[in-house]
């Protein structure tokens, strides 16, 4: 199996607008995609759809994150989550099927258009992406999230064993990947 490579990084801040500016001109990076009221921002470095996102919070050290569903109390601290790439949908269940057996259970399983996610709490609570990336073209990218808001953060849970099942009896990739803003 191959191991998954560090990919991004999310952080909680309320210095927001100073915090995003920060990151454009220390890591002279770009918007790759921002919430029209700005409460969260996804920043490129390269061809990935980000590498640093920021969370607009009201305090670091009380304020709810925007933590996935499943989570035992509010994630509050800086960090919001990292999170490890999969190079295939079938290393990603591969991964989840491997810590099932440890008894390593997901925290959230979640379809977000671009990337399926799978999230797992760490023993100290911090939050653990595992993810697949569907490869957009960049094209492809700007004409998903010029859908807004509910195309930027929405996100469609899904079953992992429906999915691995699927996968398995050897449906295509792309129906198992599959779309739809929520409430579609």
């Amino acid at each position: 199996m191959t191991p998954p490579k560090l990919s991004h990084l999310v952080v909680n801040t309320s210095n927001y607008e100073p915090m995003k500016q920060w990151y454009l001109d220390v890591l002279e990076a770009e918007i790759g995609v921002e919430t029209s009221n700005h409460s969260a921002c996804f920043l490129r470095t390269d061809e990935n759809n980000h590498r640093l996102g920021m969370f607009n919070v009201a305090k670091t050290d009380e304020s709810v994150s925007m933590a996935p569903p499943g989570f035992d109390g509010p994630a509050v601290a800086r960090v919001n989550h990292f999170a490890f790439e999969h190079p295939t949908l079938a290393n990603l269940f591969e991964a989840y099927e491997r810590l099932a057996e440890s008894s390593i259970t997901p925290a959230g399983c979640f379809n977000y258009g671009p990337t399926m996610s799978i999230y797992y709490a760490d023993p100290d609570k911090n939050i653990v992406e595992l993810f697949y990336d569907k490869g957009l073209t960049e094209e492809q990218l700007l004409e998903f999230y010029a859908g807004g808001d509910r195309y930027i953060l929405g996100a469609s849970p899904f079953d992992p064993d429906e999915l691995l099942k699927g996968l398995r009896d050897g449906k295509a990739v792309a129906e198992l990947v599959a779309w739809a803003p929520p409430g579609a």
